[in-house]
């Protein structure tokens, strides 16, 4: 559990296409998820769906990386339009959303451009100097919406061998980030401290399944939501 945050039992919402759509669609677009079942990806969005606004809004996903997850949102959510900014450009061919590159510190975007904001399984991929700024930057940008955040929460050494060999596992392939620093439970709630923000965070979903879970325990993963205090943004 991470200070700050209230525990949200969230349902998977009614609009949320089946589980095989979803696994269809992303093999439409990533051809190694024909062969190979992407639970994971399933899973996030799922959580994301539960955080999400249920209204019209534009997207901002921080971190983007191939674009694949902002693409996901935008066609099978209703009413989401996604923008996608990462540090370099790497992302799928024919990309379907508009797509921007950054410094990896201030986003090039006007403050409350975006309804909400993604930073999924990226903020372990910043420097530790540069976390709150970005932090701070993503609440800029969504205004009075939500940041969702998917990320890890590392509370042993053994948990940080764990997420480093995933890391190399789930980014390797696609040329993604693999150097981090992984945060733990008291490292959560001092970030979302200095950032003056508070939310709710879901039940450890099942991410990995059988031998999987059992190497890569799904106590790992994290997703939250989070919006800057009224009395900070006043």
């Amino acid at each position: 559990m991470i200070a700050g945050l209230s525990e949200l039992d969230a349902r998977r919402p009614a609009w949320l296409p089946e589980e095989a759509r979803i696994a269809d669609w992303l093999g439409s677009r990533q051809p190694m998820y024909r062969y190979r079942k992407p639970c994971y990806q399933v899973r996030l969005l799922e959580d994301l769906a539960k955080l999400m606004p249920a209204a019209e809004c534009r997207v901002l996903d921080i971190g983007a990386g191939s674009g694949l997850l902002g693409e996901a949102i935008e066609t099978l959510f209703p009413g989401k339009q996604v923008t996608g900014v990462d540090t370099r450009q790497r992302s799928l061919p024919r990309l379907r959303i508009p797509f921007a590159v950054f410094d990896g510190r201030h986003l090039p975007f006007d403050d409350a451009a975006f309804g909400c904001a993604l930073l999924c399984n990226v903020l372990h991929h910043v420097r530790r100097g540069d976390r709150l700024l970005l932090l701070r930057e993503a609440l800029r940008v969504a205004g009075d919406g939500p940041v969702l955040i998917k990320d890890h929460i590392a509370s042993t050494p053994l948990d940080w061998l764990r997420l480093v060999l995933l890391d190399l596992a789930g980014n390797l392939p696609f040329g993604g980030m693999v150097t981090a620093h992984y945060l733990g439970g008291p490292e959560w709630g001092a970030l979302l401290r200095e950032a003056a923000c508070s939310g709710a965070i879901l039940p450890t979903s099942a991410y990995r399944n059988g031998l999987s879970a059992l190497c890569f325990p799904n106590a790992l993963e994290v997703c939250f939501s989070v919006t800057q205090s009224r009395s900070t943004v006043a």
